[in-house]
């Protein structure tokens, strides 16, 4: 004799034969988890196409000593300071790591970005009682029109026994090119930690915080309010290189330059508002270090990446290229490396660094993984 419950199941079953054959009430477009509102002040550039607007969570990134640390009276100061140009993007920006969500732009400049996920482990600062995410909103010319930004990874010249090009930790652009994006980033909301000496806002973020909060060196807001809880927008005037240089020194992190200008909100509270390109009163930022917006790094880690010299001299073409005494916070080195900059087209800088005798996280490693100090390759220039 039947039980009830299989009498169920099958008057279940057969509704659902005769009748169109999905369950009603379970379907329909999915809820975002938040929503957040977009306003794109100014004029686009002449000639941009389809403009959307991508919120992008960022990594964690140790500075390279290289780019901030002065120049040893040692060195050549015009080829290191060419290469450093060439090679360094800015210390204090913003690096993504993941593309989370993208909206069009509308005409009128306004745009909203729906998240249906939250940030994954990997892209939290912290441990599970207290760990923070950051995002930019980024907007930008989708010229291959695939409706995302692709993010492209340093090109670096070859490593002994193997490829610099090969695979490395970007999403690439869509074509399989993980070294160019053939998107162009027009502006964004958080573009770097430097403080904009005009007073504008250059820091508005996005922020998801999961349990406590500690301030930490994972693009700090020092002297500001802690994220709320969840998802929320974050505004702070940055801070002066001189004194992110003084702090770094002490151990510490440097404190906003201006208090008034931080801001901790609800996503519900207004839309995020800023313009294309750079304010016109910010020179220590370059237009390049917008473009950069749409560029990862290889290593998850934000690390240097030592290379032991390959035997034939890399391709250097459309490269500038140094010998440099390895940086250092405290007494001089007197090891040297062989730096490279990217490719002058290249979708992304970035600095390849050659040591005779070391291992891949540089000279001091103990027992070195390779050593040629006593028959440098006949093409060592250093």
């Amino acid at each position: 004799m039947a039980t009830l419950k299989s009498i169920a199941l099958v008057a279940v079953v057969g509704s659902l034969g005769a009748g169109c054959g999905k369950l009603h009430g379970l379907g329909g477009a999915p809820t975002p988890l938040v929503s957040f509102d977009v306003a794109v002040t100014g004029t686009p550039p002449a000639g941009a196409g389809d403009l959307d607007v991508a919120l992008v969570w960022g990594r964690q990134w140790l500075i390279e000593p290289l780019c901030i640390v002065p120049i040893d009276a040692r060195d050549d100061m015009t080829a290191v300071t060419a290469v450093k140009l060439a090679g360094c993007r800015d210390p204090f920006g913003f690096i993504p790591a993941r593309v989370a969500a993208n909206a069009p732009l509308n005409p009128d400049g306004t745009a909203t970005i729906d998240l249906f996920a939250l940030p994954s482990a990997d892209l939290m600062v912290g441990d599970l009682t207290a760990r923070v995410a950051y995002a930019s909103l980024v907007v930008y010319d989708d010229k291959n029109g695939d409706g995302t930004l692709g993010l492209a990874i340093p090109f670096r010249p070859a490593d002994f026994g193997g490829m610099g090009s090969g695979a490395g930790s970007g999403s690439g652009s869509g074509s399989g090119d993980l070294f160019h994006t053939p998107d162009e980033v027009l502006g964004a909301s958080f573009i770097t930690m430097v403080n904009d000496p005009g007073g504008a806002v250059i820091d508005q973020r996005i922020a998801y915080r999961e349990g406590a909060f500690l301030t930490t060196g994972f693009y700090p807001r020092a002297g500001c309010g802690d994220p709320p809880p969840a998802f929320s927008v974050l505004a702070a005037s940055g801070f002066t290189i001189a004194d992110a240089g003084s702090a770094t020194m002490m151990g510490t992190v440097p404190q906003e330059a201006d208090l008034s200008q931080c801001v901790q909100r609800t996503p519900e509270s207004g839309p995020v508002t800023f313009g294309y390109g750079l304010p016109a009163d910010l020179p220590l930022v370059l237009s390049r270090d917008v473009k950069e917006l749409a560029c990862t790094e290889r290593t998850t880690d934000s690390t240097v990446r030592y290379r032991e010299p390959p035997a034939d001299m890399p391709d250097l073409t459309n490269r500038t290229s140094a010998c440099v005494h390895y940086p250092s916070f405290g007494d001089p080195s007197d090891v040297i490396e062989f730096v490279v900059s990217g490719r002058s087209d290249d979708s992304c800088v970035g600095l390849t660094h050659y040591i005779l005798k070391g291992c891949r996280e540089g000279p001091d490693c103990g027992t070195p993984d390779w050593d040629h100090s006593l028959a440098p390759p006949s093409w060592w220039p250093c």
